[in-house]
């Protein structure tokens, strides 16, 4: 009996570990020269899913049960195609030679002209690309290196990649970032400048889909387009086409080679760098230098496979910053699986590099990716080894007591501080409507100092308005996650002009979870606000004037009449999330006023604006005469009403 159930027991084990994913492991080389070859296409069951080589010639492939009686394919461009059954696995590592297959370009007939072969490629896009919307899963990596090729920080990341049919020309696309994990190895500083948008590569990049300048018919103009010699991919001939700017043209933006399949037309991939034209045209000063891109089949269609990218950035002060990245297709599935929801979907201006997972040489254990080369792999050990030398003998030997604090979790860090006070912060602007009754009216005042020679008498008109136009700079603090601190600033502005705040408190929240957020917003603040209409500007012949016992001696003076209200101001709004850095808001107030002060207000209009006073002076006063349409008053006729409307966008730091 117990040995039966032993044998039961190890026929289980056995049977576990076949129903699970087992890694393929190989080394791909040149059959003449032995050197190992990096960016060969590796796939299984017809490039349903795979793999390319690293830096090395080496990979490491996932294949699940169902694909493990398929057929092992691997392919690059000039070389036989390798093809095989699948070896038992697990084994050992596979060892596949390439052999050279050349195609002369005397052994191609080109009935066209090499701008006809172009034209005819891009005609059969319909045809060679996917026509119903796909779904890449893919790996992702990106690194800031030195000028000695050192990583200063390595971001690693398993997307999932949503593409719309082909017909559609487009750089836009989804992306839902599903691992991803960091080892920074910069020193700590208030700012580092982060790449953004790099998951968004395999869109960007993708130069079929987009319809680049190169293959763009309206630019054909533009390049000057040959035939180089012709090569050979998975055993068919293909055109190698080169293409460069036409002498003294400068709206070509782009230098490089495309590969044409000789039967079908069908880009079989790129590598370009831009132009100085083109440099001085990008959208951004860090703009992608150098490009290399390429395509798979898979179901009588071309999809992208591998992405490569390295640029330079050359700040005004400081070293260069060498941006490199690179995104391989793992598997392809061309269900018509639904995109996935704004919640999980990544933004465009999100910071890859902000992830919270730290570097763990097992984290992709169960995931195929893209192997670190020897290289990277040793660079990154040796950094990390160096760091924690230096955070070693940089402290003094510490107290038994200290020991065994740091036991316990350190604070954070200054920087890591500040980053995470700055991550609550968020400051935007809104416009509204402001509340605000006028009459047609004409304004008059007298203004005497008594002691002083200063004499004054304006005039001004208004025409009738039921409300005034207003805009305001706000910043808001979180607390938590829902309650926040609000403080702004608001500006009137139309016929009459005044400067306001307000401070209170805010809280929302999302009713909408599981889609694009949508808060609910409530508020209540404390706010003040002046509404005025100037009267004009006057000159001043007493260098020692005093008005509320603020000193005016500018040598001209202008006068306004103001209201001041004091009010409480609860609120109702509603607030969408456009993306995960803005919010677009709006907001009902109601006005509930504590205090309302009619007041003249005295400017200096010369001088240096730093060093210009001004004083109020509230009304009734001895000194000053206020009369509207001639009938002497001591209010102003505009009237404030409750309600009060906004519209904003709010911007969130991080």
């Amino acid at each position: 009996m117990r040995c039966l159930l032993v044998l039961c027991l190890v026929m289980v084990a056995r049977l576990a570990l076949a129903q699970g994913p087992v890694v393929l492991r190989g080394l791909v080389f040149d059959a003449e020269t032995r050197q190992p070859i990096p960016n060969a296409q590796v796939g299984v069951a017809g490039n349903r899913m795979g793999t390319s080589t690293n830096e090395d010639g080496r990979f490491a492939l996932n294949i699940p049960p169902q694909y493990q009686h398929e057929q092992l394919e691997v392919a690059l461009l000039g070389y036989r195609k390798y093809a095989q059954m699948l070896p038992p696995l697990p084994g050992p590592e596979l060892r596949i030679a390439l052999r050279i297959s050349p195609a002369a370009l005397g052994e191609v007939q080109v009935m066209a002209s090499v701008v006809g072969i172009v034209r005819e490629a891009v005609a059969r896009i319909p045809r060679n690309f996917p026509t119903q919307s796909t779904r890449l899963t893919g790996f992702y990596r990106e690194s800031d290196n030195d000028a000695a090729g050192q990583p200063r920080y390595l971001v690693e990341g398993l997307l999932t990649v949503f593409k719309v049919p082909y017909q559609k020309r487009t750089a836009e696309g989804q992306v839902q970032i599903q691992q991803s994990r960091k080892v920074d190895l910069r020193p700590r500083a208030l700012m580092h400048i982060d790449w953004a948008g790099g998951p968004f590569i395999p869109h960007l990049a993708d130069f079929v889909h987009r319809r680049a300048q190169f293959i763009d018919p309206a630019h054909f103009r533009d390049y000057d387009y040959r035939l180089a010699p012709s090569s050979t991919y998975q055993d068919r001939p293909v055109y190698v086409v080169t293409f460069a700017p036409k002498p003294r043209n400068r709206r070509a933006d782009f230098e490089g080679r495309m590969y044409i399949d000789q039967d079908t037309y069908a880009f079989l991939g790129a590598d370009w760098h831009y132009t100085r034209a083109g440099l001085g045209r990008g959208e951004n000063p860090a703009d992608t230098r150098r490009l290399r891109v390429s395509y798979q089949p898979y179901a009588g269609r071309w999809h992208l496979k591998t992405v490569w990218w390295q640029t330079q950035y050359r700040m005004p002060v400081g070293p260069a910053l060498h941006y490199f990245g690179e995104f391989l297709t793992t598997a392809i599935d061309t269900a018509q699986a639904p995109p996935p929801t704004y919640v999980e979907r990544a933004q465009y201006h999100d910071v890859f590099l902000h992830n919270a997972v730290p570097y763990d040489s097992a984290f992709w254990q169960g995931q195929t990716t893209l192997l670190p080369s020897e290289t990277l792999r040793k660079a990154l050990l040796d950094q990390q080894r160096q760091q924690r030398a230096d955070s070693l003998f940089s402290q003094p030997p510490a107290a038994p007591d200290a020991v065994a604090a740091s036991a316990s979790p350190a604070a954070p860090a200054p920087p890591e501080r500040l980053f995470k006070l700055l991550s609550r912060l968020s400051y935007g602007a809104s416009a509204g409507a402001f509340p605000l009754a006028v009459p047609g009216a004409n304004l008059g005042l007298d203004y005497a100092p008594a002691g002083y020679a200063f004499r004054a008498a304006g005039n001004a008109g208004l025409s009738a308005q039921n409300f005034t136009g207003w805009w305001s700079a706000e910043y808001t603090f979180d607390l938590t996650r829902d309650l926040a601190v609000r403080l702004a600033s608001r500006t009137v502005f139309r016929q009459l002009t005044g400067a306001g705040w307000e401070a209170g408190l805010s809280y929302q929240h999302n009713l909408n979870p599981r889609h694009r957020p949508l808060f609910g917003r409530i508020g209540l603040a404390y706010t003040r606000q002046t509404v005025a209409r100037k009267l004009g500007s006057f000159d001043n012949p007493d260098a020692g004037l005093r008005v509320a016992g603020t000193q005016l001696g500018a040598d001209e003076l202008s006068l306004r009449v103001q209201s001041a209200t004091d009010a409480m101001q609860p609120k109702l709004g509603l607030g969408v999330e456009i993306s995960h850095k803005i919010e677009l808001v709006a907001d009902l107030g109601y006005l509930w006023p504590l205090r309302t002060r009619t007041q003249l207000q005295v400017n200096e209009e010369s001088g240096f604006f730093l060093t210009r006073g001004s004083a109020t002076i509230d009304l009734p006063s001895s000194d000053v005469s206020l009369r509207v349409n001639e009938l002497s008053t001591t209010a102003v006729p505009w009237q404030l009403n409750r309600w009060l409307l906004s519209f904003g966008l709010l911007y969130r730091l991080r």
